[in-house]
């Protein structure tokens, strides 16, 4: 059978392999691999020789350095490390430590099931039970279930969150993925695109101030590929273009990786550090610091989500990989 998975060892914990081999001529080998003990983080998506993702072995896959890691419940940076939803008022903390960056899931040891191979796809199915006994609790006490099932296709891999509510409040939330793509084509020949009208402005700590720039005429404006090399952004992007893609081009081999996502995925985060041999563009379902920006009133800008009691909530953000001759970006 062409789809697959194997395991391997990384940082002392097993990781899976999940993936297909090509059958016939046109088409791509896929290989992704993913950890849940340690962040159910991915920390290789390759197609044919090409790797996408950057997996830096200095940093633990444990941390949101590297990889793909998954920031849930409120994505990027929350002011103060604090928050309030319904008129209670809570810590994002761990461990008695207020945690200001990155939200409280991406270090965590994740369940998991026997990946299960078909004809079309290898899928693994991944879990958190937020008890009171579960350390993501002190910092967002909702009794809940994460849950998170990655599915390698022939064209690239997608994953889906589901939040299953089982408590007696509604609960808040917000879900991105941390995803550090490789310059495979170097600063200027690799390429971003972001098909959205408004960039939201920052305050000097890199916080949203809920005003939305818009990007017409500007330096920022990511509707047209931009090489990272070009930018220097740390910025969260929105009044996204139902009718276009976002996607990463790395033209010189030809490769260009889609990023498609279900509409709750409504804003992108797009990290370009200068000097760095990666650049990050990430799906998220809302805006930085979205909680605080909501109580503010600010709820199209923040486009906090919640779950009712009892109730479910789910998304899927997709990886889709085209070889695509290229004339020009």
């Amino acid at each position: 059978m062409a789809f697959y998975y194997d395991t391997e060892k990384i940082e002392g914990q097993t990781a899976f392999l999940l993936g297909y081999t090509k059958e016939k001529n046109g088409d791509h080998s896929v290989l992704v691999k993913v950890s849940p003990a340690l962040g159910n983080n991915v920390y290789c998506f390759r197609v044919d020789e090409y790797e996408i993702i950057h997996y830096d072995t200095y940093f633990s896959l444990k941390s949101y350095y590297t990889g793909n890691p998954v920031l849930y419940p409120f994505p990027n940076r929350l002011r103060n490390c604090f928050y309030e939803f319904k008129g209670v008022q809570h810590w994002q903390q761990k461990h008695g430590i207020p945690v200001f960056m990155h939200s409280l899931v991406y270090d965590e040891s994740w369940q998991y099931k026997e990946p299960v191979v078909t004809a079309d796809s290898v899928q693994l199915e991944t879990w958190l039970s937020i008890t009171p006994r579960h350390p993501v609790f002190e910092g967002f006490p909702f009794v809940h279930t994460l849950r998170i099932v990655w599915t390698i296709t022939r064209t690239g891999f997608s994953v889906t969150y589901k939040i299953e509510n089982q408590d007696n409040a509604e609960l808040p939330y917000g879900i991105s993925y941390h995803t550090f793509f490789k310059k495979l084509c170097g600063d200027r020949g690799s390429y971003i695109c972001v098909p959205a009208k408004y960039m939201m402005e920052l305050t000097d700590d890199l916080l949203p101030t809920g005003r939305l720039l818009d990007v017409e005429g500007t330096d920022f404006d990511l509707r047209v590929p931009v090489s990272p090399g070009r930018l220097n952004l740390d910025n969260c992007f929105t009044g996204l273009d139902p009718k276009k893609r976002a996607f990463v081009d790395y033209p010189a081999i030809d490769l260009r990786v889609y990023i498609d996502a279900t509409e709750d995925f409504t804003h992108m985060q797009v990290f370009t550090p200068k000097g760095k041999p990666f650049f990050c563009v990430e799906r998220q379902t809302c805006s930085t610091d979205a909680v605080n920006l909501d109580n503010k009133g600010l709820k199209k800008e923040s486009h906090i989500l919640t779950v009712p009691p009892k109730e479910e909530k789910s998304g899927t953000v997709q990886f889709i990989y085209q070889f695509i001759k290229q004339k020009e970006n």
